[in-house]
């Protein structure tokens, strides 16, 4: 693909990221309608070009020329048909001059909704997306790379919390999930993804929030595939764990389970709590290996010992307030007890009196 190096950026209308609707562009389309606007004239909206000129400028050559132009050529038809461009040409789409007239403007004002059955409310998708130089430029390296460029910057400057699940890139992509995930775990370096948190539903079944993406522009694919493989390895190393958890407070508590089975995190007073009254074998035995290594540093045990000393001190606090409260209870019912005793009721009932005006039968 060319690299641009004027001008300041591309607008992308949001309905083109409009998976299910009449709008929607795919890779291909939204590559050629970025393409226009960098080869437009100064000034207009106005395109003067032929397919073959596309093809060169986007790297699309193929030991095929005449698939390069189909290529191309469906591409603008699809632009055509969906109201993004205007295009006149004498006969041939793929063999004659053309010139093109981008409806910019009238696409930034198109609304469209789309309902998904993976979630409640339907995505809106309008007003339009700006792609600066720097951001078109990362799509060299995949033909999705544009689309997914594009509809980063739309999800992170609509006011979004950036969180995304796999299905809404697949539909963006139009892919499989399975394929939408390893483009962007291995073929994407700029997107970096951080996965999101577990969680137990109202079921007892455990679920993961959707990902959230940064955007990196310096990243190139060796960096991010290590990068990946060490995520991989922690997370293997967490859910090997995780299958023989059965405490419920390390199971859905990341920060008390980092602080008993990563050596690496700090175990704090909480923590070191769980581990002391936990009854889970697991938890119990993979703790003790950590408290043991902490044991082997001057500073370490230090550590330790004031974990405990603090543990002992809040137990025997527990255990003061307790006393306390049974002492106040049985304090109450003494007063309670007395209260009755003391008590003599003021009313005295009046002694019957005989209101009988006749004799007995």
């Amino acid at each position: 693909m060319l690299k641009m190096t004027t001008g300041k950026f591309v607008q992308i209308p949001n309905v083109a990221f409009g998976f299910g609707t009449e709008y929607k562009l795919n890779k291909d389309d939204i590559r050629v309608y970025a393409y226009l606007q960098w080869a437009r004239n100064v000034g207009t909206m106005k395109v003067r070009t032929n397919v073959e000129i596309i093809v060169e400028d986007l790297g699309w050559e193929t030991t095929k020329a005449s698939r390069d132009k189909t290529r191309v050529a469906v591409a603008l038809q699809n632009l055509m048909d969906k109201g993004y461009i205007e295009m006149t040409f004498k006969k041939d789409i793929k063999k004659d001059n053309l010139t093109i007239i981008i409806n910019k403007e009238e696409m930034k004002k198109v609304e469209a909704k789309s309902t998904v059955d993976w979630k409640t409310n339907p995505f809106t998708f309008k007003g339009y997306t700006d792609i600066k130089v720097d951001e078109y430029n990362l799509a060299d390296q995949n033909d999705y790379h544009l689309l997914m460029v594009g509809y980063y910057l739309w999800r992170n400057n609509a006011g979004f919390e950036y969180a995304i699940c796999d299905n809404e890139w697949a539909d963006v992509l139009e892919l499989g999930v399975k394929h939408t995930r390893t483009i962007i775990d291995d073929y994407t370096p700029f997107l970096n993804k951080i996965s999101g948190a577990k969680f137990k539903d109202e079921n007892g079944q455990w679920k993961q929030e959707p990902n959230t993406y940064i955007m990196d522009k310096h990243m190139s694919i060796e960096d991010k595939a290590e990068k990946v493989s060490i995520e991989v390895k922690k997370e293997t190393y967490g859910e090997k764990h995780m299958s023989k958890v059965l405490d419920e407070t390390v199971m859905t508590n990341n920060k008390i389970y980092k602080q008993i089975f990563d050596f690496k995190v700090f175990l704090e007073d909480a923590g070191y709590k769980v581990w002391k009254e936990t009854t889970c074998e697991h938890t119990k035995k993979t703790g003790q290996i950590k408290i043991d290594k902490m044991m082997k540093s001057e500073g370490g045990r230090y550590a330790v010992e004031r974990l405990e000393t603090k543990y002992q001190k809040d137990i025997d606090s527990a255990k003061e307030r307790e006393r306390q409260r049974e002492v106040m209870h049985k304090r109450a019912e003494q007063h309670m007890a007395e209260m009755e005793e003391e008590y003599v009721p003021s009313f005295k009932p009046k002694k019957q009196e005989d209101l009988s005006f006749f004799d007995d039968i």
